[in-house]
């Protein structure tokens, strides 16, 4: 009887140090993901610390800053969000990513009043990925960066640009 009991124990033991693990430190990546599920749920206040901890973890990762620059935008901050989106566009990146950057650059912009720059980030998001859609809203896609790089050459008189 003895030994069965101390099976039982052992064997619970082995169970209970099995299931263990060790405790994982979150990554850029997981706060940004994050951010990005409080953004689909219209958190956009919720999003900004899990994209800022994303930025402060790694200040090399574009998607955080591109994350904090969308976030501010839907909160109507132009100037916050520009400002983020200048910091994930000095970043090298070659994905997808670069082009969310630039197109929300030149929307920032175009909401400043600063038609030449909104004009030179639209086009340059368009030349990247011209069928662009934005991942994180199928909402927002080429049709309105197109229709942003028009009223900014409209705002600059370009009238003829603006009509191509």
């Amino acid at each position: 009887m003895n030994h069965k009991h101390l099976l039982i124990v052992i064997a619970g033991a082995a169970l209970v140090f099995a299931g263990c693990r060790e405790q994982l430190e979150a990554e850029s990546p997981d706060y940004v993901e994050y951010g990005w599920e409080l953004m689909a749920l219209q958190d956009y206040r919720g999003a900004i610390p899990h994209f800022e901890d994303g930025a402060e973890l790694d200040p090399t990762y574009t998607d955080a800053w591109n994350g904090l620059g969308w976030a501010y935008a839907k909160l109507s901050s132009a100037d916050t969000s520009a400002t983020n989106f200048i910091t994930a566009a000095a970043l090298t990146d070659t994905t997808i990513v670069r082009t969310e950057v630039l197109a929300g650059l030149a929307f920032s912009k175009l909401a400043l009043g600063e038609f030449s720059s909104a004009v030179t980030n639209g086009k340059s998001a368009l030349t990247r990925t011209p069928n662009w859609v934005f991942e994180h809203d199928v909402n927002i896609f080429y049709d309105n960066l197109t229709l942003t790089v028009a009223t900014s050459f409209y705002g600059l008189a370009e009238f003829d640009s603006s009509l191509v």
